[in-house]
């Protein structure tokens, strides 16, 4: 075992779930360190802002502890990716921030016409 991962390194999703709905810190912290980067990056695709990732990436694991013991959660990564598109999808609705991709689409429209293809 390296000594510089934790023992719940080595657990599986599963267990790990089990632990976290009984309240244990650590085995939330390796939740959060085995998949805050998969997160963070699928949410910079959709926002390009780093201040609103940061708080959409936060907001899903604050909602991960604060609803621990009441989650059905099956599948962990699908379940966080699931939270973080309804949270990214909750600021489009607010007006907060806009899919990013459109910017791209109105050009290749624009080009598109310009080009005379429909």
């Amino acid at each position: 075992m390296d000594p510089e991962k934790s023992v719940y390194s080595y657990f599986s999703d599963t267990m790990l779930l089990k632990y976290l709905k009984q309240g244990d810190r650590e085995a939330f912290d390796e939740i959060f360190n085995r998949y805050w980067k998969k997160l963070y990056n699928n949410a910079y695709k959709r926002l390009k802002d780093k201040d609103l990732v940061e708080s959409v990436v936060q907001e899903v694991y604050f909602n991960l502890w604060k609803e621990k013991e009441s989650q059905k959660i099956h599948k962990l990564l699908p379940y966080l990716l699931s939270s973080l598109r309804s949270n990214v999808l909750k600021l489009y609705r607010e007006g907060k921030a806009g899919p990013f991709f459109e910017r791209g689409l109105k050009y290749i429209m624009l080009a598109s016409i310009h080009d005379g293809v429909n």
